[in-house]
């Protein structure tokens, strides 16, 4: 009996044993889970509050950003990139109100079933301006990691009013595993007991301190550099530069720098944004193999680059800065294609320790816009003279911005007359655009602004309503001329442009006449050719315009089969200056395209003895000041009606008179 009793306790006490084991397991397992879950949400929150910092300090213009909800180019570049820093993969930006205004990924990810979670979630961050953070499952989710965070992350003023939400998804797989790899063999190595009571909060903490260190030195770094190419970003270069310059004492010469690609839209467009992106990075690492340790090396924005250089004369940072451009020149291989680069710098030296840093800026930035209109591809110094020419410039630029919303465009009509009849039989039709005191500014200023600036396409589309919606008005078959310039042909729209314009004026195609010019042609003939096709096709008149200007090409006048040819001013002036000579020029000009079928048209006659000449010659049809100087719509009465009068009346009258009239 007694050894059956033993043998009981026995049974009892490993059953009791077993038990406890078990529970003491159990809640080991539960400890660590429990213990688990805490370190992750706890990394999960560090890791939010640190990104949305980054974000909210990168973003430019985040408050009109959060007002309007449309995203400009440089905020665009923040937002493709943000996604790629630390564990984030996704985030939403939602106004104070709780109301979504951009979601980084929403094609990827689609929408959330449950539409008003997101929207209920962040309500609920605008009544209690705290952070909120929750751990789910992702391995049932589409393009979801195993374990991710959904925290919710208030932006708060300094007033304690909320500005923004910030919403993250951040990856927490690698670091639930980390935690639970290390709190399973801490666990076993220090017993179960301690480390549930001591251990495990303690490594936790532990763990979580250093990631959260090496996430804000992250933060930190990505706040004072580009993430794409790891240079200085902006406002680095603007801190680091202040300081040079108050340290400078005068021994050598610093100089700033800014740099631009030429034509980087091309790259993108040619090659893709991944090329783009690898051309960039490619000028990041030219710079940083060129210049010194000590020198300033940052990208300023999309492809513009900041430097700050410091040489014993400006004569060794102009040798840098030309290494510079030698090196970027080399073209990279895309893919098994070459992808051409070119830069344009702006170069301004510091002279006066006192300089303000923005002002050198701004002065390098005018140095390479001077760069740019010099033809590219070029360094360019910063001098005195150069701020006054740029701020003329800069005013000119925005009349040509605001001209069509405020109005300062005009459209003015110059007479063409028959040589037979000396009747009016058409108007050409002359850009206009006065300045802020009204007076008007030379076409010649401001018209390769609009194109460089990439408005004429609108501008031209105006001037053709403008134009054909007068014509319509005038005695049928008076016509109406509208020079072209090569950008309206650029995207392919200008043939529907066109035949818009003549629809909604109810003007008949015969009555309009484009101008071209020679070297339109030359640049972009096989561009052109098909649309000038097209326009032909729909019964315009055609003109080469200024023709002897450029090559004066005999296969372009039989390729395009114009209408008209308009002799070039400068060859009328000439009868003033070598009468004989350029007689015999003229005259060969009317011959040939009398010859070719068209119709010739002298322009620029500002002499009586000029229009005896171009009349005898045998010239079709007369333009210039002698006729009439260009006038607005309404201006223009006087010539209508004498285009209405009868022949023999329009012929006993003197051609001066008629002059008067313009």
């Amino acid at each position: 009996m007694p050894a059956d009793r033993q043998k009981f306790r026995l049974r009892n006490y490993l059953a009791v044993a077993l038990v406890g084991m078990l529970l003491l397991g159990g809640s080991a397992v539960w400890g660590i889970n429990v213990a688990i879950d805490r370190a992750v949400s706890a990394d999960a929150r560090a890791r939010a509050q640190d990104w949305a910092r980054y974000f909210i300090e990168t973003l430019p213009d985040l408050d009109a950003l959060v007002a309007g909800g449309m995203l400009d180019n440089r905020q665009a570049q923040v937002v493709a990139t943000a996604a790629k820093v630390g564990n984030v993969f996704r985030f939403t930006l939602y106004d104070p109100k709780g109301n979504t205004v951009l979601e980084s990924d929403a094609a990827q990810f689609g929408k959330d079933e449950d539409a008003e979670h997101i929207d209920a979630d962040a309500r609920e961050i605008v009544t209690s301006k705290r952070p909120m953070v929750a751990l789910n499952d992702g391995r049932n989710e589409r393009n979801m990691p195993a374990l991710y965070a959904e925290a919710y992350v208030p932006v708060l003023w300094t007033t304690g009013g909320l500005r923004a939400i910030v919403e993250t998804y951040v990856d927490e797989t690698q670091t639930a595993q980390f935690f639970k790899t290390s709190f399973t063999a801490l666990a076993g190595a220090l017993g179960l007991g301690m480390a549930l009571a001591f251990g495990l909060p303690t490594l936790a903490f532990l763990l979580r301190t250093r990631q959260n260190r090496e996430v804000s030195h992250h933060v930190e770094y990505l706040a004072s550099h580009d993430p794409m190419t790891s240079l200085l970003n902006r406002g680095a270069f603007t801190r680091a530069l202040a300081a040079r310059i108050a340290a400078h004492n005068g021994e050598g010469r610093l100089a700033v720098i800014y740099l631009d690609v030429d034509d980087f839209k091309a790259i993108n467009d040619s090659h893709g944004h991944e090329a783009g992106d690898d051309f960039l990075k490619r000028v990041a690492r030219c710079l940083a193999g060129v210049c010194g340790e000590g020198d300033l090396v940052a990208r300023a924005a999309g492809d513009e680059f900041i430097l700050a250089l410091t040489r014993p004369t400006e004569a060794e940072i102009v040798a840098t800065l030309e290494a510079i451009l030698e090196s970027v020149r080399e073209p990279l291989s895309v893919n098994g294609r070459l992808v051409p680069g070119r830069l344009s710098a702006g170069l301004y030296v510091i002279k006066s320790p006192d300089k303000d840093v923005e002002e050198a800026m701004r002065h390098a930035d005018t140095a390479l816009y001077q760069a740019k209109i010099d033809g590219k591809n070029r360094l360019c110094q910063f001098t005195d003279e150069m701020e006054g020419r740029m701020r003329a410039r800069r005013r000119l630029e925005r009349l040509v911005q605001t001209g069509l919303a405020e109005q300062r465009f005009e459209v003015h009509y110059q007479p063409l007359l028959a040589a037979a009849s000396k009747r009016c039989i058409g108007f050409e039709a002359l850009l206009r655009l006065k300045d802020d005191a009204g007076a008007y500014v030379p076409p010649m200023h401001f018209i390769p602004i609009a194109e460089q600036l990439g408005l004429i396409d609108a501008i031209g589309q105006w001037v053709l309503e403008q134009a054909t919606r007068a014509a319509a008005l005038w005695p049928d078959p008076m016509f109406v001329s509208v020079n072209l310039s090569v950008r309206q042909f650029a995207d392919g729209t200008l043939v529907d442009i066109v035949s818009a314009a003549l629809a909604a004026a109810g003007l008949p195609a015969r009555r309009l006449e484009l101008e071209v010019t020679e070297t339109l042609l030359m640049e972009n003939s096989e561009r052109v050719a098909p649309q000038f096709k097209a326009l032909k096709a729909l019964g315009v008149s055609t003109a080469m315009d200024d023709f002897g200007t450029g090559y004066s090409s005999l296969g372009y006048l039989w390729q395009f089969g114009f209408d008209k040819l308009k002799i070039d001013r400068s060859f009328v002036a000439a009868l003033d200056v070598d009468p004989k000579k350029a007689r015999e020029i003229l005259e060969t000009i009317v011959m040939l395209a009398h010859r070719l079928d068209m119709t010739v048209t002298a322009e620029g006659i500002e002499t009586e003895a000029q229009a005896l000449v171009l009349d005898t010659l045998g010239c079709d049809q007369l333009q210039g000041y002698f006729y009439g100087r260009p006038g607005p719509a309404d201006a223009i009465a006087p010539l209508l009606l004498r285009a209405a009068m009868p022949r023999e009346t329009v012929a006993a009258e003197q051609p001066q008179a008629y002059a008067r009239t313009g």
